[in-house]
């Protein structure tokens, strides 16, 4: 600001709006941090879940073939 030097207490308080917006700044970090964990949890979870099904699709093809293979030939 364009006033003259500041006293101990303006200094101080002035410290702590800097601490104040550090650990604001420190905690929105966390929330999206907190937020990208979640959404890979998520994608593995999915992807697991897919695989799963894809293996039991392809083994349903393997019984289906072993049982009639004339009928599953290309």
């Amino acid at each position: 600001m364009g006033h003259g030097k500041e006293s101990p207490r303006q200094k101080m308080i002035g410290m702590m709006y800097l601490v104040l917006t550090a650990l604001l700044a420190l905690n929105v970090s966390a929330e999206v941090l907190n937020a990208f964990i979640l959404v890979d949890n998520s994608l593995r979870t999915s992807t697991a879940n897919s695989e799963k099904k894809n293996n039991s699709v392809y083994t349903e093809f393997s019984k289906a073939m072993e049982e009639t293979p004339a009928a599953t030939k290309e």
